[in-house]
């Protein structure tokens, strides 16, 4: 019996997946009458075609604002992302200009020190170095005269300050003359490679300034036409878009299930290979119902015969005890006639009793 459940199981398992193959057929051919349009034959089919084109439409648009929406976080995160990875390149970029105004400035020092910058850079570097300069001068000029003093020494701590931040004076006076456009007052040939990594960078930073400005302004237009809690929305729109597809199925499978048992025609075009399918696989499902029922029909054969066997056992027991309890009633029988023999013997003796 134990074999006989597990076959049954086993079939009723290929069913299932039978049953799958048919709903997922059955959807197929709704959608293939619904595309094909026609008109319905029966009042079924027509309150079915409609609750199945109703849902559809439903799902369709579901499906086009979850892609609206979808689309526009994917925006927002590209526009953000591609805004990042923009602004590290511009940091990148600021350390390689740092390093090139550091250099200009240098130069810069040098021309102003000599006398040989030009009136413009000059005025313009000026109050930039100008100062720096004097103070430079004064501080030396006190550790030169006070010599093992309180005051030569705090001179040239002062003076250790000064030239720490000069670097900074450099950087500035670089960044400035390179941002007039007047780095050509400079001796650039003296340095190699300087004027040629000054256009390099200018020209990298105008690139990216200019994708920075056109992603910037992108994501201010996406953000004037802002959702609010896009990805709230997103997860609304997924799980409607869900349920209306679940609905779909349903309503398009019973379609599909419609059409076949009711209206089919065989010279559908492109219908024929579907309806095929549909046809092997309710007739495979008919055969394991009939089969399992076969099965089920041998199962409560041997459970009834098992019932049998049992009751056949206790008719057996019930035999036993009734010849036994036969054997016990004859004895009580003959107990009993032999009680009654003697008492009709010592009754049938009174007044017999003489003097002796």
């Amino acid at each position: 019996m134990a074999n006989l459940q597990k076959e049954i199981a086993y079939k009723r398992r290929q069913i299932s997946t039978h049953e799958e193959d048919l709903a997922s057929l059955y959807c197929d051919l709704g959608r293939l009458g619904i595309e094909g349009g026609g008109e319905a034959r029966s009042v079924a089919l027509i309150e079915q075609r409609r609750r199945y084109s109703e849902v559809l439409e439903e799902w369709e648009r579901a499906v086009h604002s979850r892609e609206q929406i979808a689309g526009y976080i994917r925006q927002i995160e590209d526009r953000s992302r591609k805004i990042g990875e923009i602004e590290a390149d511009i940091k990148a970029l600021g350390q390689q200009e740092e390093e090139i105004y550091s250099r200009l400035g240098a130069m810069a020092w040098e021309a102003y020190g000599f006398g040989t910058l030009p009136p413009r850079s000059r005025e313009l570097c000026d109050p930039i170095f100008a100062s720096h300069a004097q103070r430079i001068q004064t501080l030396n000029a006190q550790a030169m005269n006070r010599r093992g003093t309180l005051a030569r020494r705090l001179a040239l701590i002062r003076l250790h300050r000064l030239r720490s931040r000069f670097a900074s004076l450099l950087l500035n006076a670089g960044r400035s003359l390179a941002a007039a456009g007047w780095e050509g007052d400079l001796d650039l040939a003296r340095s190699s490679g300087l004027a040629e990594s000054l256009a390099s960078v200018r020209t990298r930073r105008l690139d990216l300034d200019e994708e920075l400005a056109l992603h910037q302004s992108a994501m201010a237009k996406l953000k004037s036409e802002e959702v609010s809690a896009p990805k709230a929305k997103l997860a609304e729109s997924e799980e409607l878009a869900s349920r209306l597809e679940d609905e779909c199925k349903i309503e398009g499978g019973e379609y599909g299930r419609l059409l076949y048992e009711q209206e089919i025609r065989s010279e559908e075009e492109g219908w024929e290979g579907l309806v095929n399918q549909i046809r092997l696989h309710r007739n495979r499902i008919i055969a394991l119902e009939q089969e399992i029922h076969s099965l089920g029909n041998q199962v409560k054969a041997e459970e009834l015969t098992a019932q049998i066997e049992v009751e056949m056992r206790r008719i057996a027991h019930l035999r036993s005890s009734m010849e036994s309890a036969h054997r016990q009633i004859v004895q009580l029988d003959g107990s009993i006639e032999e009680k009654r023999r003697q008492i009709e013997v010592l009754l049938s003796r009174t007044g017999e009793i003489t003097d002796g």
